[in-house]
C-alpha cells in the first residue's frame, strides 16, 4: 500500500539498537536499503542519554575521543572511552561504558559506579576541564552515584568511621558523609544527560522499576529501596525530584553534592545536533531501536522523537526488533507507524540485525515507488 504523496526529504534518526547495532550502524543500514533517486536521505543518528551518547555528542560537536583505564560495575578491570569538546573545556562521559549491563553478572547488590568515577579523575588528570556532561542510560547500578562519590573523594562510612561496601547492598551501612577534601573535578559545572525522569524512590522509582531488568528479585528490591532512603536521608535530598532516579539513583548523590542540573538526554543530543532544522525540511522520519514498548515514550528517543514530529506535521514511521501492541498504539496516537524486523527469533534478529534493518527499509520504500 502506497500514500499518495511520496515524501522528497527523508530523515533517518534511530536509536541504538540495544546489543546489536549502534545508532550510527543503524541510520546507515536503514539508509542502504531506501536508497532511491527519488529520495533525499540525510542521516542524524540520536541517543537519549543511554547508548551511544558519547559517539553522538563527539562527533556533532567535532571533538575527540580518549582512553583511560578504570574498572566495570564488578570490579574487573577495563579500558573505558571518554570525549573532550569545546576545545578540551567539557568532558563528555557514557555512564555504561564504565557501569553498564551487557556481558556481566547482574546484581546491583554488588554493582558499583566507582568505576565511572574513577573514568572522571583520569580524564581531569589528563586534561582538567570546566564542565561535564554525564549521559546516564544503560546502568547495571542502584548505588545512588556512591561509588562515583568514593572515587572522587567523598568518604562514604559506617558507624565505626570505616568504608562501606561498594554497591547498592553497601548502603546499608551507611552512616557517615564526609565530603571535606573532593576531587576537583566535582567542583565542576555537571549537566545530567538522563534518559528517564523517574524520581527515586517508590512505585516509580530506580529500584522497583529498573531492579527487575539489573537482577534484582523483589526481596533485593526492598533492600536496594530502603539503602537509598537512607542515602537519601544523609545528603538531605528530595527523592521526588524528576530524574533523581535516573541510572540506579546517580542524580541524587551529584545534585546533592556537586549541584548537578539534570536534562532530558534527547533534548542535550537534540540541541548538539540541530534536530529541528533537520526536522524542517524533512517529509518523513525513519526512527528506531530494539524494542518499542510503553516506556519508548518515558523520555526515550522514538516517544520524543514522535511527540515532535506530531507538533511539526511530520510523517513517522518507526522500525523496532520487537513491537509490543501498548507501544505499537501508543506510537499510533502521535501519527506514527511501527514495523517490526522480520525474525520470530530474538538472537536471530540480533546477529542479523543489519541486514534485516536494510531489508525492511527497503520494504517501506517500495511504498513511495510509484507504479506504471
Amino acid at each position: 500500500m502506497s500514500i499518495e504523496k511520496s515524501p522528497r526529504s527523508i530523515l533517518i534518526a534511530p536509536d541504538s539498537f540495544k546489543g546489536s547495532l549502534s545508532a550510527g550502524e543503524a541510520a546507515r543500514a536503514i539508509a542502504k536499503g531506501f536508497r532511491s533517486k527519488e529520495h533525499s536521505l540525510l542521516e542524524c543518528p540520536l541517543s537519549d542519554g543511554g547508548e551511544g551518547f558519547l559517539e553522538i555528542t563527539v562527533q556533532a560537536t567535532g571533538g575527540s575521543i580518549h582512553w583511560a583505564e578504570t574498572t566495570d560495575a564488578l570490579g574487573k578491570e577495563i579500558r573505558a572511552p571518554f570525549g573532550l569538546i569545546d576545545g578540551g573545556k567539557t568532558l563528555v562521559v557514557e555512564l555504561a561504558s564504565a557501569a553498564g549491563l551487557p556481558g556481566i553478572q547482574r546484581n546491583p547488590l554488588l554493582a558499583t559506579t566507582y568505576g565511572v568515577g574513577t573514568l572522571i579523575r583520569r580524564a581531569f588528570e589528563i586534561r582538567p576541564f570546566e564542565k561535564m556532561i554525564l549521559g546516564l542510560g544503560g546502568s547495571a547500578t542502584i548505588d545512588g552515584g556512591a561509588g562515583l562519590l568514593e572515587a572522587l573523594g567523598i568518604r562514604l562510612l559506617d558507624d565505626r568511621g570505616h568504608p562501606i561496601e561498594r554497591g547498592g547492598g553497601g548502603l546499608s551501612g551507611l552512616s557517615r558523609i564526609d565530603a571535606s577534601e573532593p576531587s576537583a573535578a566535582l567542583r565542576t559545572k555537571i549537566l545530567l544527560a538522563a534518559d528517564v525522569l523517574n524520581p527515586l524512590l517508590g512505585p516509580s522509582g530506580a529500584a522497583v522499576v529498573y531492579g527487575p531488568q539489573k537482577g534484582a528479585n523483589p526481596e533485593m528490591i526492598r533492600l536496594l529501596e530502603k539503602n537509598l532512603e537512607n542515602f537519601c536521608r544523609l545528603l538531605e535530598a528530595d527523592p521526588t525530584a524528576e530524574g533523581t532516579g535516573a541510572a540506579g539513583g546517580v542524580p541524587l548523590s551529584l545534585v546533592s553534592l556537586a549541584g548537578a542540573k539534570i536534562a532530558s538526554g534527547f533534548e542535550v543530543i537534540s540541541d548538539l545536533v540541530g534536530l529541528d532544522k533537520k526536522l524542517s525540511t524533512a517529509e518523513l522520519v525513519l526512527t528506531g531501536e530494539g524494542r518499542l514498548d510503553k516506556s519508548s515514550f518515558e523520555g526515550k528517543v522514538v516517544g520524543r522523537l514522535a511527540q515532535r514530529c506530531r507538533d511539526k506535521g511530520i510523517l513517522l514511521y518507526a522500525i523496532a526488533g520487537q513491537v509490543d501492541p501498548p507501544g505499537e498504539a501508543r506510537l499510533f496516537e502521535f501519527g506514527g507507524k511501527a514495523f517490526s524486523l522480520d525474525s520470530p527469533e530474538i538472537e536471530a534478529s540480533m546477529r542479523a540485525a543489519a541486514s534485516l534493518l536494510e531489508n525492511k527499509a527497503k520494504a517501506i520504500a517500495s511504498r513511495f515507488i510509484p507504479k506504471n
